[in-house]
């Protein structure tokens, strides 16, 4: 049967349009449109959505995990019938899906020159005016967790993509699942294996049903040796990447289980802040209200660092960390740097024990607001605890695990040492810490700046009237009024 010409022929292919030679190609697809160097795993990946309904990707960090599901994103669109695909993405956090996954995107969607609009709210139009637009792809944020926000979204061809599955709850993969109506429809979930806990590590067990691609550190390019142009190369993990988390997390804990190994971490009952917790206090947003106190770890020329963090009614962020510095500097800039708020206000506590009994010393002299710690002292329950550094840092599991802690997720030195944290329970029935010691002989770093979050959040609990006033931050009234009288 001949095909009709002119005005009958283009009636006829928007009934009946001829299959995108892409469709079947992602890789050349990127190829093409983009100008883009996939190496091997990538192309696994594009291959598997295209072959498998589900598909999960357990991922050291940076093998290119947001790049490649963004880049599947533009794929699906262009290669199906205008209007007949659908793209919806989730995340564990708004920055996740907006400035992340729904960045690349726009990239995308950019290089390709391709048709419709990506908005900041990452959302995705296409039409010829804006009064008849459709809604062809949108990423869902951390709030809009309700199963029933997924309800009303049809399309012949979708693709559903979970980024950093491992912070995703069963009950939303269960909601994106509805999704899944026919033969077409294709989900990605990827991400680092970081919490043996997740749903994200039922699917990739053998027998799940999702086809499974692991890509540890090891089968990445700058390992194996695989061509990638230099521009690709430099935007992959290296191989210095990987020897300073040695050096930070010790090889074996579980953040390089999961960062580096790509293999969910072996997490016991005696490990102290196990990784769902330590995710929960990074997913917090506690706004400050008071100028809060500061906590110091003292060090000096060892491998040992200095380190202090503030604490604003548990906003929880490091404000100072280095390596290889003096006492006397130390003191200097502990000094400059809770002066300025008035000597009797904004409390520093500081480890005691050790280098930090001399900087204690000289603060006390200028008479700052100073509260000496020591880990080996007795407990304030000393039924329940051997001493005060196992009491403090239980007190700061559970203002974590009553959702009162917010950590910054950007510090990777702070969550490889608060994962490898463990506890056990002595002869007398109390609970205790592994010590340094002990860590050590495990080949893991001082946990420097975990004692230091220890002493500003559990420490400053049980501690009642011996804790100094803290104010609250001045407002802008408040001061005019000062001026005033």
């Amino acid at each position: 049967m001949s095909l009709p010409s002119g005005v009958q022929r283009r009636a006829w292919e928007k009934v009946y349009p001829e299959p995108d030679p892409y469709a079947l190609d992602p890789h050349g697809w990127c190829k093409k449109k983009l100008g883009a160097y996939l190496w091997s795993k990538q192309i696994q990946i594009m291959e598997s959505v295209r072959d498998n309904r589900f598909t999960a990707v357990p991922s050291c960090h940076g093998p290119g995990k947001s790049w490649s599901a963004a880049r599947l994103a533009c794929w699906w669109i262009d290669v199906h019938p205008p209007g007949s695909a659908m793209v919806v993405t989730t995340a564990p956090s708004d920055h996740q899906v907006k400035a992340i996954l729904w960045k690349e995107i726009k990239r995308g969607h950019r290089r390709a020159g391709m048709s419709g609009r990506i908005t900041l709210d990452a959302k995705w139009y296409q039409g010829e005016k804006m009064a008849d637009e459709e809604l062809i792809g949108t990423g869902r944020k951390p709030q809009d967790y309700d199963p029933e926000m997924f309800q009303g979204i049809h399309a012949k061809f979708v693709l559903v993509l979970v980024d950093e599955a491992g912070g995703v709850p069963k009950s939303l993969f269960d909601a994106l699942e509805t999704l899944m109506t026919n033969d077409y429809a294709r989900m990605l979930a990827i991400g680092n294996p970081d919490d043996p806990t997740a749903y994200f590590e039922t699917i990739c067990r053998y027998g799940s049903g999702w086809n499974v691609i692991r890509i540890p550190v090891w089968e990445t390019p700058n390992f194996t040796g695989e061509y990638v142009p230099s521009d690709v190369a430099e935007q992959l993990v290296t191989p210095l990447w990987v020897e300073e988390r040695r050096q930070k997390w010790g090889i074996g804990s579980p953040l390089w289980q999961s960062k580096v190994e790509a293999q969910f971490p072996e997490i016991s009952d005696d490990t102290l802040i196990p990784p769902s917790l330590l995710r929960q206090m990074q997913a917090n947003s506690i706004k400050p209200h008071s100028l809060g106190h500061y906590a110091w770890d003292i060090a000096r020329f060892g491998s040992s660092e200095t380190c202090g963090y503030l604490n604003r009614d548990g906003h929880v962020r490091r404000i100072f960390a280095k390596h290889k510095q003096d006492t006397a500097t130390t003191t200097n800039i502990i000094a400059q740097t809770i002066y300025p708020y008035g000597v009797e206000y904004v409390p520093s506590i500081i480890d005691v024990v050790g280098i930090g009994g001399g900087v204690v010393d000289s603060l006390n002299m200028m008479d700052l607001n100073i509260i000496p710690f020591n880990g080996g002292d007795p407990a304030f329950d000393d039924r329940r605890f051997r001493n005060r550094r196992a009491e403090a840092y239980w007190k700061m599991r559970e203002q974590g695990e009553a959702d009162q802690i917010d950590l910054d997720p950007f510090d990777e030195i702070l969550a490889g040492q608060l994962t490898v944290l463990k506890w056990a329970i002595d002869r007398k029935g109390r609970i205790y810490l592994e010590s340094k010691e002990d860590m050590r002989r495990r080949g893991l770093p001082s946990p420097d700046r975990a004692d230091c979050v220890m002493m500003g959040t559990g420490a400053m609990a049980g501690m009642g009237d011996s804790v100094p006033r803290i104010i609250t931050m001045p407002s802008i009234t408040g001061d005019l009024m000062k001026k005033v009288m």
